[in-house]
């Protein structure tokens, strides 16, 4: 698929494109005739971090360079992760060292080399789909530039059963995990079976309870909706990293009961949890306090919530880089609270609330540029730009991706997505306090007997 064969380009390309500039530094506080050589070696220029650990100190370097004047003994090159800057979605590159550790000597020249690749996945935004032919479907930065009809860059999941993927998020690995509602399970597929396209998941969970929102916290802990639960379970980073194969409904390490039909989770700024609800038209918050003083194995209860008629169907939510707490709605509409809102005892109505083009809203998520894009429960995943956000004309998205004929978008994750947020990519938008921008209120059809997806009766 294309984006392998981007990657595959890229690579090939590393020769060309590595950094080759050379210079004179001095590492460690003795004067000495040692050298060591790092090669740095990537597909994308600037996009390296090299740690070099010596016998009295330690150096950075993101391109070739060479280090001089080193105190004699054995050094340690390390290369970390990098995202490579892009106007909608990141490349992720990871880094191996050849010939690290080595032993300088007095007088002598001595290399090590770190040869950087994209991280399978990266780089592009996945849509987890309702449909018979693909789990998720990947589309790269430069497919979402241009939208309209695209043919997925890469793809997750073979045709024959229903699939019904609600959830897509990206742990700091760069795994992908899904929830697949109607099925039942909660996948997992590594950054290799991403690049690969490998659809028989490292993980598969299968649950007793219908799992749709997912979510990763700070610490690497999985956070996971089961609407018919009416709750959400956080399970222990250590227990998520030790998963493989098949597993059938894991321990939790803390429960939060919500009793709104909890769709969409999402972390803010400051580590509270938000539950979206598709059976009432409300919004917990659980403070991060409550959550860190949990007793292991324990349940809470939300401590905050967001009350309107506005938030009728809720599914998915999102927090842009001021930090104001975006939501979708299955009816229809995308809605705003803003930072400021959040922090008040009182919340009021969202500051933003507005329907858009007569979709059903599911999945959301800010791309780089500021712009926010929702899946529709169609083959569309519209997009609409920060000053549209900014005002109330969303009639007609700026951009259209046709992700795949007859099939229906539900969950939406890019990869990678802003580091200062453990979730939701957050780039940012432009609803301000001067005025609200609210169209006339929806009437409130709390528990009339709809479901997630199109809001189909029982």
């Amino acid at each position: 698929m294309e984006l392998r064969l981007f990657v595959r380009a890229t690579v090939a390309l590393s020769t060309a494109l590595a950094i080759l500039a050379c210079g004179n530094r001095e590492v460690g506080t003795d004067p000495g005739n040692a050298a060591l050589e790092v090669i740095v070696i990537t597909p994308i220029a600037h996009a390296a971090s090299v740690e070099i650990h010596g016998p009295v100190g330690s150096s950075h370097v993101t391109t070739t360079d060479t280090l001089r004047g080193l105190t004699p003994g054995v050094y340690d090159a390390r290369a970390a992760d990098v995202a490579a800057s892009d106007s909608l979605v990141s490349f992720v590159l990871t880094g191996v060292v050849s010939g690290s550790p080595v032993t300088v000597e007095q007088a002598a020249m001595h290399s090590v080399t770190a040869t950087y690749t994209v991280r399978g996945g990266s780089g592009a935004m996945w849509v987890g789909m309702w449909s018979s032919a693909h789990m998720v479907e990947g589309f790269t930065s430069q497919q979402l530039a241009l939208a309209g009809a695209a043919v997925p860059a890469d793809t997750l999941g073979a045709g024959g059963d229903s699939i019904t993927i609600s959830g897509v998020a990206f742990d700091s690995a760069g795994n992908l995990w899904a929830t697949d509602y109607i099925n039942q399970q909660i996948l997992e597929f590594t950054p290799a079976q991403l690049a690969s396209g490998e659809s028989i998941p490292h993980v598969a969970i299968a649950t007793s309870k219908e799992p749709w929102g997912i979510a990763f916290d700070a610490r690497g802990n999985l956070w996971v909706s089961y609407y018919n639960g009416n709750d959400v379970r956080e399970y222990a980073a250590s227990d998520v990293q030790s998963w493989s194969g098949a597993l059938m409904d894991p321990a939790p390490a803390l429960t939060v009961t919500a009793p709104n039909g909890p769709l969409g989770i999402a972390f803010d700024h400051g580590g509270n949890l938000w539950v979206a609800g598709f059976d009432t038209a409300v919004t917990y918050k659980v403070a991060s306090s409550v959550i860190a003083s949990a007793s292991s194995g324990g349940t809470v209860v939300p401590t905050d919530s967001l009350v309107s008629s506005y938030l009728d169907h809720s599914s998915g939510v999102a927090f842009d880089h001021s930090g104001n707490l975006w939501l979708s709605t299955e009816s229809g509409w995308l809605v705003s609270y803003s930072a400021a809102q959040l922090a008040l005892s009182s919340h009021g109505n969202p500051l933003f609330a507005e329907p858009g083009s007569g979709y059903h809203f599911d999945g959301i998520a800010f791309d780089n540029s500021g712009n926010l894009w929702a899946s529709t429960e169609s083959p569309d995943v519209a997009m609409f730009s920060p000053s549209q956000l900014a005002g109330s004309a969303l009639a007609v998205p700026a951009r259209t991706l046709i992700a795949g004929v007859g099939d229906a978008s539900f969950a939406l994750a890019l990869g990678a997505h802003d580091s200062a947020l453990p979730i939701s990519p957050e780039f940012g938008s432009a609803v301000s306090e001067d005025a609200a921008r609210r169209a006339p209120a929806p009437p409130a059809r709390a528990r009339d007997g709809s479901r997630p997806g199109t809001l189909r009766q029982r």
